[in-house]
């Protein structure tokens, strides 16, 4: 391991002003708790969690880059697979998962904004509602159900991510 790993506080810091704060605050909590059901390292996959979206305001005008100059910029401070989860977590960038945190980071990334859509619509934060939501395909990008929907790779079902996702979704506040 040729890495330094950054502190939550640090990486806290690093993204403190941008504009996905609450979404990669979210998106950390539950990464979390993914990887301790999973027996992975929990501070490695809440940083992953952190930072997934660090690039986020410089590349929102060529999304292919997303997740790239975040890596790029991140180099030395997180694992090379923490690294590759952070480029492969936005399809539009061109790498493929490979891992079970890359595709733990595009599962709960797409949950958190489905959540978050849902929040913007006032959709009620009902379990119920949020399943039929899915399957009545009323999603704000169709591609989210499919993502959402390999929560199940990670032997975690449906109903259970919902909750999982809706219940750290109170504890993070704007």
């Amino acid at each position: 391991m040729n890495h330094r790993t950054i502190s939550r506080e640090q990486a806290l810091k690093l993204i403190e002003n941008s504009s996905k704060r609450s979404h990669a605050i979210l998106v950390s909590k539950i990464m979390r708790i993914i990887a301790k059901r999973l027996g992975k390292n929990e501070d490695e996959w809440e940083l992953v969690g952190l930072l997934h979206d660090l690039d986020y305001g410089t590349v929102r005008n060529d999304m292919s880059r997303h997740g790239i100059v975040a890596a790029e910029s991140l180099k030395g401070k997180l694992s090379k697979s923490a690294l590759y989860a952070i480029k492969a977590h936005d399809h539009r960038a061109g790498f493929k998962s490979k891992s079970i945190l890359d595709k733990s980071l595009i599962a709960v990334d797409a949950l958190v904004a489905f959540i978050e859509d849902s929040r913007i619509k006032k959709i009620p934060m009902d379990i119920k509602i949020l399943k039929s939501r899915i399957n009545n395909e009323s999603l704000p990008k169709p591609w989210l159900k499919e993502l959402i929907l390999t929560c199940e790779d990670l032997c975690v079902s449906l109903e259970e991510f919902f909750k999982l996702g809706l219940g750290q979704s109170e504890l993070v506040s704007n």
